[in-house]
């Protein structure tokens, strides 16, 4: 199989079937079918990747091509530009999404915008496997990092010798690839020892490992999920980090939880758009082309948060959204029944033209190196 021909296999994956870049090309070349050595599969990834970040943006140029010919034009050509280019294609993101982050940010768009094709490797140190000093170590054999200023266990790795997930410490489950953004969701719940916590919509169970980590396993965590393939991937992944024996988990539909008991704190990371994360997942851009699935998710965002409310007494409410639509507008829905207070993390401030903006936080790809998230704090009446 040729690059063209990747390239336009996993262009269909990401646009028809709405899967992910890795899961795309993971199906594209199956086997052997891309590459026999790694190093060749890697190049062949970075060429998707960049391919999948400039489609809109070569639909501009090269105008409504097949999915093969833009893929040719793409290997042959390169990405192409023009002087005149709208500032969404030359983004190559939605024209909705441009519009409406213009609108709230002004000029710093911009820069925002700009950063979405950066991706920032961050790596949460797992000391329930190992103490900090040996991860450390281990870390600094394959790659050069630099410990982050707010979070002791977390560092920005800025070169590697080889790929992030095949360092030595990610390998055996003492270094978890972790956001920075991610988390500071969980760092705004405060766990404490002795609390108990629902971790809604939790698979695939990175957040629910910190948890146990920094309570040191001495708290009462229950974990759910609607899907039954996550809670297995959480399953083997919470086993792998040496967190499992400190979670109950549930398979269900988390909006409708059948729990009696009221917990101290409930942490909602959810399902949401991931327009925060188009960094990380350059797929994005492309789902985004519809703003309905927006308004798909938003109307899951408001179910899960209503019952989020009834099962604690305070509430995480976050999502990996740069979209008020996902943010500020789902909490301000709910006001007359809940109380907003200031995560307390080191972030932005949620969007001014919101009158709750000061109590709520953002994180900011070209500000804080991190995912676009949302973050809330909601104490329940």
């Amino acid at each position: 199989m040729d690059v063209i021909d990747i390239l336009s296999r996993v262009l269909y994956l990401v646009e028809v079937r709405k899967l992910s870049l890795d899961v795309s090309f993971r199906k594209t070349c199956k086997g052997r079918l891309c590459a026999r050595k790694l190093e060749d599969r890697e190049r062949i990834y970075e060429k998707a990747r960049e391919f999948i970040e400039n489609v809109i943006k070569l639909r501009c140029v090269y105008g409504d091509l097949s999915r093969k010919a833009l893929a040719r034009v793409f290997v042959e050509k390169g990405v192409g530009n023009r002087d005149t280019m709208d500032p969404w294609c030359r983004y190559s993101v939605p024209r909705w999404f441009y519009e409406e982050l213009s609108g709230l940010l002004g000029s710093e768009v911009w820069a925002l915008l700009g950063s979405l094709g950066r991706r920032v490797w961050w790596l949460r140190l797992n000391t329930i496997k190992a103490p900090e000093e040996r991860i450390v170590r281990m870390l600094e054999d394959e790659a050069i990092i630099e410990r982050d200023r707010d979070l002791w266990y977390l560092f920005r790795v800025t070169e590697s010798k080889k790929p992030i997930r095949l360092l030595r410490a990610v390998k055996q489950g003492l270094a978890i690839p972790q956001d920075k953004a991610s988390c500071l969701v969980v760092e705004a719940l405060r766990p404490q020892a002795g609390d108990s916590i629902l971790d809604m919509t939790a698979a695939p169970g990175i957040k629910t490992s910190l948890i146990v980590m920094l309570t040191e396993g001495r708290v009462r965590l229950v974990a759910s999920d609607i899907s039954r393939r996550r809670i297995v991937m959480m399953k083997n992944l919470l086993r792998d980090l040496g967190a499992m024996g400190h979670v109950d988990i549930i398979l269900t539909d988390s909006a409708h939880i059948d729990y009696k008991q009221r917990f101290d704190k409930v942490l909602l990371d959810a399902p949401c758009s991931s327009s925060g994360s188009i960094s990380k997942e350059p797929a994005v851009r492309l789902h985004l082309l519809r703003k309905s699935r927006v308004e798909y998710y938003v109307n899951i965002q408001r179910s899960l948060l209503s019952r989020a409310i009834e099962l604690g007494s305070e509430v995480i409410y976050a999502t990996c959204s740069l979209l008020p639509e996902e943010g500020e507008e789902v909490v301000r829905i709910f006001l007359d029944r809940i109380e907003l207070r200031d995560p307390g993390i080191r972030a932005s401030r949620g969007y001014g033209v919101y009158d709750i903006a000061p109590l709520v936080a953002r994180t900011f790809p070209h500000i804080h190196d991190a995912q676009g998230f949302f973050i809330s704090r909601v104490i329940a009446d």
